[in-house]
């Protein structure tokens, strides 16, 4: 036995079927197929709840319960979340150089931080010539690599102070500029729904970032040195 469609039953329900096509529904259903009966009792019996909701009224006290708690309270704000830190996923000063090399001539530093689905990709390199430092990066949906996230605005800040604006276009990247300060800077993402704040390190000249390296590895070192001392003192 051929049975019809589903959706000939929801449109024999709410009388839209033609006149021969109607009729001959109606004798498949008189013939005893209870497959369709079963479906068209329950199109049935949606298009009848639907049709009363259609003509339902709420009373008019609980309206007016519900326009004065509105009028009080007004509609809630809604509120960009936002987050301190996000994982670092991969810093390029923390890799290990090759076997026989003893510094890495570029000053350049590549991060890669996470959060969620979203990937940020920095690259922050001093400008040849100039006191300028650049900071290019991309934006990615980890989920979905293909989408591009446009349209993100990101800044370069120090403090509350902005130094840098961009916006990311349809591949998710961005290329910002600023004078090469000797302190940290904050990469400001405001993706959808969220706001990250990304701590950035800026490189230096090679020679000044090799004192400076120095000058942190001697200084680590006479910190433990110190604790050593003071722990046998009170031995």
């Amino acid at each position: 036995m051929e049975h019809f469609s589903m959706e000939k039953w929801i449109d024999f329900a709410r009388n839209l079927v033609g006149a021969q096509e109607k009729t001959a529904m109606q004798s498949h259903l008189e013939s005893g197929c209870k497959q369709c009966t079963k479906v068209l009792n329950l199109w049935q019996h949606v298009h009848e709840v639907a049709r009363h909701e259609r003509s339902f009224e709420p009373p008019a006290t609980a309206v007016s319960t519900v326009k004065g708690n509105f009028a009080i309270h007004g509609p809630r704000k809604a509120h960009r979340g936002v987050r301190a830190m996000a994982e670092l996923l991969f810093d390029s000063s923390l890799s290990p150089q090759p076997a026989g090399v003893r510094s890495n001539a570029s000053p350049a530093r590549q991060l890669l931080f996470g959060t969620g689905n979203y990937r940020i990709d920095v690259r922050i390199e001093p400008q040849a010539g100039s006191n300028r430092v650049a900071v290019i990066g991309q934006v990615l949906h980890f989920a979905d690599p293909a989408e591009g996230i446009a349209s993100v605005p990101v800044a370069l800040t120090q403090g509350r102070k902005t130094l840098a604006k961009a916006v990311t276009n349809r591949f998710g990247e961005f290329t910002m500029e600023c004078d090469l300060l000797l302190t940290r800077l904050h990469l400001r993402v405001n993706l959808p729904l969220e706001e990250l704040q990304l701590p950035l390190i800026v490189p230096v000249s090679a020679p000044n970032m090799s004192i400076l390296l120095s000058a942190d590895s001697k200084d680590v070192s006479m910190r433990k040195s110190g604790r050593k001392k003071r722990t046998r003192k009170k031995v």
